[in-house]
């Protein structure tokens, strides 16, 4: 269909204008007259609001096209809606999920980058923000939602085929993470004992100890331990690479950390701190991390 476009782009968080981490991305599909638009995205930013912005460059200035203003009510936004198609939009540069020249996500399609401080916002309709959050669907809704998250994750899929591995993984970590959380975890039943497993020595330079060897049906016993991180799409993804899981304790200040065995490449990197896995260790210590074992740590 020749009126028919897809892109699908990473985002980057941006800080005081300046590029940072991968934090998820963005799928817009122009179809007709329509403008289908998903993004998902992980975020420990404080904001509530956001504007999003389709936005070209005009005369060394970028020029913001409003689509919508959203809030969240969690660490992740996961959005999905159509629009009409806007003006020119074979022109856009790229997308922004805005709240301000200090915070917002960008992504960036073409080869002129972000210059926040160029960043001219046209005028914006008046309109009701959209709460964005993570619930249970209603009975009504859940079957059809379910359909098209189906779809949305294929489609993704046959995409990342042509662009890249990692954007594969991630997708599948999502869909582990949704599936597992539907499931109910036991209270632990009684305390526990860190002696009571195998010990997993580590660098000592790292101050971890204990530290131990545990199996994913363990996490039950841990105390105080969120759901949330049981239904970790990233450690549900990886766990069985090595078989195993490794739980520390920082000797001086007493913080547990969670860890998943791997060998580190910047693509499993990015995966990683999409789902709070921002640590890498290396076991044995190393000078460089690419190409060696260790583990990804989330504190808990």
């Amino acid at each position: 269909m020749s009126d028919y476009q897809r892109i699908v782009s990473y985002l980057y968080e941006y800080h005081h204008g300046i590029k940072g981490s991968n934090v998820g991305f963005a799928k817009i599909e122009k179809r007709q007259n329509q403008l289908r638009v998903y993004f998902h995205v992980k975020t420990n930013d404080q904001a509530l609001e956001y504007k999003i912005y389709f936005y070209h460059f005009h005369e060394g200035t970028m020029e913001g096209i409003f689509l919508d203003t959203i809030r969240r009510s969690d660490a992740i936004i996961e959005f999905k809606k159509n629009y009409p198609v806007i003006e020119n939009f074979e022109e856009m540069d790229g997308f922004l999920i805005y709240h301000s020249n200090e915070h917002f996500f960008g992504s960036q399609w073409k080869e002129l980058p972000i210059i926040i401080r160029s960043f001219k916002p046209l005028e914006i309709p008046d309109a009701k923000p959209e709460i964005v959050e993570t619930i249970e669907k209603t009975e009504e809704t859940k079957e059809t939602e379910e359909i098209e998250e189906t779809e949305e994750i294929e489609e993704i899929e046959e995409i990342a085929e042509t662009k890249t591995s990692g954007l594969s993984e991630y997708i599948e970590a999502l869909q582990l993470e949704k599936d597992a959380k539907n499931i109910r975890h036991p209270d632990p039943v009684k305390g526990f004992d860190w002696k009571e497993y195998p010990t997993l020595p580590m660098p000592l330079s790292y101050s971890l100890d204990p530290s131990i060897k545990i199996t994913l049906k363990d996490l039950d016993q841990i105390p105080d331990l969120d759901d949330n991180v049981k239904a970790n799409g990233f450690l549900l993804l990886n766990y069985g690479n090595f078989g195993h899981l490794m739980l520390a304790k920082d000797a001086d200040s007493g913080q547990r950390y969670l860890g998943i065995p791997g060998i580190f490449d910047n693509e499993k990197a990015f995966i990683s701190r999409l789902f709070g896995f921002k640590t890498f260790i290396t076991v044995p210590l190393k000078p460089h991390k690419t190409g060696n074992f260790g583990y990804f740590i989330l504190p808990i």
